[in-house]
């Protein structure tokens, strides 16, 4: 029941931000879904002109992309794709750049990562981003994840932030294979779910329910779809 409990917590955290009108996720496992093709078109307008960077990253997306979850945030009125997330299960893509180095420590335990965390140019970035973090956040809650590591840059810093997730080192991490500079942040769920149990006290949401959806796509799975509170302004008391 906790489980549950907790899940809702996420949903009803989910339902504080704003934006949520005709937005729906969904969530595949792997490269063959439909959608992929437009997350890597989405992916290619999101970085613009750095067409060096995308094709540095090539070689090692495949092999992230093909092993993760991906969360993508569609406008149904408009049947767009406005923003994705990448979550890849042990750790794998900061093992992949870091395990070598010295400096770097990754969390042990049920650890999911986020990365690739793109939205549209027209899309309004921090809400949207917002949305994609709280589906992506359920869908760890759900699987029993101990905790949340990410990969970002100093852009996106301010959506990790707001979810709890702080840097594990002071600057810039330089990753392997020279592709690039990042930020490594992180928190664990029981982190997470404090930082939602705060917002969700903070302002008036609906009554907390245990029977809320999930992403139903697991590993191997075609894909599926999870819908977004549909409102932020209920106004019932939490009970």
């Amino acid at each position: 029941m906790k489980d549950s409990h907790d899940v809702a917590v996420i949903t009803q955290f989910t339902s504080s931000f704003t934006h949520q009108t005709h937005r729906e996720t969904v969530s595949f496992f792997g490269r063959r879904h439909p959608l992929f093709q437009q997350v890597l078109k989405l992916r290619d307008q999101h970085h613009g002109v750095a067409k060096a960077y995308l094709k540095k990253h090539t070689d090692h997306d495949d092999v992230i992309d093909s092993n993760s979850q991906h969360i993508c945030l569609m406008d149904t009125q408009h049947d767009t794709l406005l923003g994705s997330i990448r979550i890849t299960p042990g750790g794998l893509e900061s093992r992949t750049l870091f395990d070598d180095s010295d400096v770097v420590s990754i969390p042990e335990g049920a650890i999911y990562e986020f990365s690739r965390l793109v939205m549209a140019p027209e899309a309004k970035r921090f809400a949207h981003g917002n949305l994609l973090m709280a589906a992506a956040a359920r869908h760890v809650k759900s699987r029993n994840g101990d905790g949340i590591l990410a990969l970002c840059k100093r852009a996106n810093m301010k959506i990790f932030k707001r979810f709890g997730l702080l840097p594990l080192h002071d600057a810039t991490l330089r990753t392997a294979k020279h592709l690039g500079e990042l930020y490594m942040v992180y928190a664990s769920m029981e982190t997470i779910m404090h930082t939602a149990r705060q917002r969700y006290a903070s302002a008036p949401t609906a009554p907390l329910t245990p029977e809320c959806p999930t992403p139903s796509a697991s590993p191997g799975s075609d894909g599926g779809s999870d819908r977004l509170p549909q409102s932020s302004s209920a106004t019932a008391s939490r009970q």
